[in-house]
């Protein structure tokens, strides 16, 4: 059972298609897909409907995407390109006007073969001038002087659209109890990051740095928890730790935890800024779980951007015990620029050390995946097989369960991230091929293309086509 979904009448509506390709728990967990049917549904003459894997009909009419005007992609994944492409096909939508949005956009030419709009950037700066524009027919070069529009069939330089101040969220959100969240008001208190990571887009994909006003954040929460009565609150930005006025937000939530009785969820802590008034809080409230990123061995660690050692892991490790933590996720990535056996092996340790602080300890272990706009754009994708050696030994050095989201799976993700419009067409190709998408048919697709993969999963020299992108 959902809350605050929009109903209107379709009739004489401009009816756009919101399509997140994924399933309902992960695509409601997501608040940019939230705050868009937010701001879309704001327009009068405007009918958002919600899409998700699950269906191929509507969530608020149950009608088909041939029933719509615009087809509006929440592109956040380079993997749910796939699912998109089959989409596509399955439904027959290649008449309808399709537009991209999210932060894969930073590269738009994978997925060129299949869009008509690319929105580069945050809605808040010119999602609204571009709909407006939609709505009384503009021409296509009229669209493209829009900051963060990329009309494909011009092929336009593009400039990343951003507000220079965030705006007040808006204190309603529709939710329900089957997301990955449960049925959660999702806070974002910054937006960017301060810090520097080298294999991270986050600082260069939504820089600057912004926080939103304490007194803003204090009045969302406490008209959202008394119109909206969501059973918990999940805090977002790239490290809450450096919210500038964390502790006045720590002490006035406190407050609104004791009125209204909510759980408050922080779903990821940075180590070197951790907050003891938020962990008890947390606790306070009734979440018992916190993640941290290692991320490495302290020397990798340190090199990616991540400036603390070992120790600090196991302090803040011993601290969120002593507050009431039970369990730590713990994040780990192999297959780094320049890692050796004795990198794993010290990653390994460290998990093992603070498993035997006495908490339950769960470890994601992934492939570090070259992105585009970072300091890191340019290194190789570690082959499978030797992927598969170094995760081996991790799982054998590791004393507790490490699960991961896939090597093939990160094969593709880079691929993509990295991509091109010969990518875009070659898995276009996979499946018209074969009748599906994975790594045997991308392989087959290449070969009988005569693509060379190993040309965008090697270490990239020469110009780079997201180049083309301006983020600032």
């Amino acid at each position: 059972m959902e809350k605050f979904v929009i109903k209107k009448r379709a009739s004489g509506k401009f009816r756009i298609a919101l399509i997140y390709p994924n399933t309902y728990r992960v695509a409601m967990a997501n608040l940019g897909f939230r705050l868009l049917y937010f701001l879309l549904n704001q327009r009068r003459e405007i009918f958002c409907e919600r899409f998700t894997s699950d269906s191929n009909l509507s969530i608020e009419s149950g009608s088909r995407l041939k029933d719509f005007d615009l087809l509006a992609f929440c592109y956040q994944y380079e993997n749910d390109l796939l699912r998109i492409i089959e989409l596509i096909e399955k439904e027959k939508l290649w008449d309808k006007p399709k537009l991209f949005g999210g932060p894969c956009t930073t590269n738009p030419f994978p997925i060129r073969p299949f869009a008509d709009l690319v929105y580069v950037g945050e809605a808040e700066a010119s999602l609204e001038e571009l709909v407006e524009a939609i709505l009384r027919g503009a021409e296509r070069e009229e669209l493209a002087r829009i900051r963060g529009v990329y009309v494909t069939e011009i092929d336009n330089e593009v400039r990343r659209a951003y507000p220079s101040v965030l705006p007040k969220l808006p204190p309603f959100q529709v939710s329900s109890e089957d997301t990955a969240f449960g049925d959660a008001f999702l806070l974002e208190m910054s937006r960017g990051c301060v810090w520097n990571c080298k294999f991270c887009m986050g600082r260069s994909i939504f820089a600057p740095y912004r926080e939103r006003k304490l007194d803003d954040l204090l009045e969302t929460i406490e008209i959202a928890m008394r119109k909206g009565k969501y059973k918990k609150l999940v805090l977002i930005a790239a490290s809450i730790g450096n919210y500038s006025r964390l502790e006045e937000f720590c002490r006035e939530l406190r407050k609104l935890v004791t009125k209204f009785g909510f759980v408050v969820s922080a779903p990821s802590v940075r180590v070197d800024a951790l907050n003891e008034d938020l962990l008890r809080l947390i606790v306070e409230s009734g979440e018992r779980t916190i993640a941290l990123a290692p991320e490495s061995s302290e020397r990798l660690r340190c090199w990616l951007g991540k400036v603390f050692d070992d120790q600090s892991v196991i302090d803040a490790s011993k601290l969120a015990k002593r507050v009431g933590i039970k369990q730590i996720k713990l994040y780990l990535m192999f297959g780094l620029p320049g890692e050796t056996e004795k990198d794993l092996i010290e990653a390994a340790r460290l998990v093992n050390e603070v498993k035997r602080i006495g908490v339950r300890v769960t470890v994601s272990a992934n492939p570090f995946v070259p992105k585009p706009h970072t300091p890191l754009e340019r290194e190789q994708f570690v082959e499978l097989k030797e992927l598969k050696r170094r995760f081996a030994l991790l799982r054998r050095e590791i004393k507790t369960k490490v699960i991961t989201e896939g090597l093939r799976d990160a094969l593709l993700q880079a691929l993509i991230a990295r991509g091109d419009e010969i990518v875009g067409r070659m898995l276009l190709h996979a499946y018209r091929s074969y009748g599906r998408l994975d790594l045997r048919t991308v392989k087959g697709a290449a070969k009988q293309l005569g693509i060379e993969l190993s040309d965008y999963l090697g270490e990239r020299k020469g110009k780079l086509p997201w180049h083309r992108v301006k983020l600032l």
